[in-house]
């Protein structure tokens, strides 16, 4: 079986693809991402194994056949190594091809538990993505403030969700505003409905705000907020995001 070929030197054209893929313009010029973390690689190697490209191996590891025989194989030397492997994992690496998302008609409107999310940071993205996968989001709505969901934070984040989580694209948050699009919009802010205690239609499109930034002060029809015990405190806007999706779930279980 052939060996895995050397990398040793950062200037090689294989190498600037790979660090290219630490950021959000890296994934989406090449249309691919970098997995890491041994149980995430193994599982997406198992599951979305058509779109395994590359298997990146550091220059010491001891290399089995589970790994030649899953793609096409590098080894890299322990500095070029490290600096792909940023959350120091020492394990294998992985290169996918990332899937297209596809555009949503935000005239239309929503079916089923719709999210829509301008979040631009890596780890409240994936947190976010995470926790719709677990109660059941039809779909989450990037907007163009979003960061790209295959970048190497949010895939880690999510735990690997955001590979399960149906996506798509949507406009910019400022798109928003249209009497077409704001129709179907419900925010969450501070100054909506209880979410334990308003009645979810069925059918709802959610707008998340960015931690820090909130959500505009468009006319939405339907607003929700979480009750808090001290106001001093407030909650963190991935952890409120949860306990709406888990009072949407609770009246209208999957």
């Amino acid at each position: 079986m052939t060996q895995p070929q050397l990398i040793s030197s950062r200037h090689n054209p294989q190498f600037k693809r790979w660090a290219s893929l630490l950021d959000s313009q890296g994934v989406k010029a090449h249309q691919q991402c970098l997995v890491s973390g041994k149980k995430i690689v193994e599982e997406m190697t198992q599951i979305h194994d058509n779109a395994l490209c590359e298997i990146l191996l550091p220059q010491s590891h001891a290399i089995g056949e589970e790994w030649l025989s899953k793609g096409t194989a590098f080894t890299l030397t322990k500095e070029l190594f490290q600096e792909l492997d940023v959350f120091g994992t020492r394990q294998p690496l992985a290169v996918f091809t990332t899937p297209s998302l596809p555009n949503i008609d935000l005239t239309q409107p929503p079916t089923g538990l719709e999210i829509l999310c301008p979040i631009g940071d890596p780890g409240n993205l994936g947190a976010l993505l995470r926790s719709c996968r677990a109660f059941g989001a039809r779909t989450v709505v990037l907007l163009l403030e979003s960061v790209h969901p295959f970048h190497p934070k949010v895939i880690r984040a999510s735990s690997g969700a955001v590979f399960t989580q149906p996506l798509s694209q949507g406009c910019s948050i400022t798109e928003l505003q249209s009497p077409e699009k704001l129709q179907w919009i419900s925010a969450l802010n501070m100054k909506g409905e209880n979410v334990s205690t308003t009645s979810w239609p069925k059918h709802v499109r959610m707008l998340v705000g960015e931690e820090g930034v909130g959500i505009p002060s468009f006319p939405f029809p339907q607003q929700f907020s979480i009750p808090q015990i001290h106001d001093s405190i407030p909650l963190n806007a991935m952890v409120a995001s949860s306990i709406a999706l888990h009072a949407y779930r609770q009246q209208h279980p999957e």
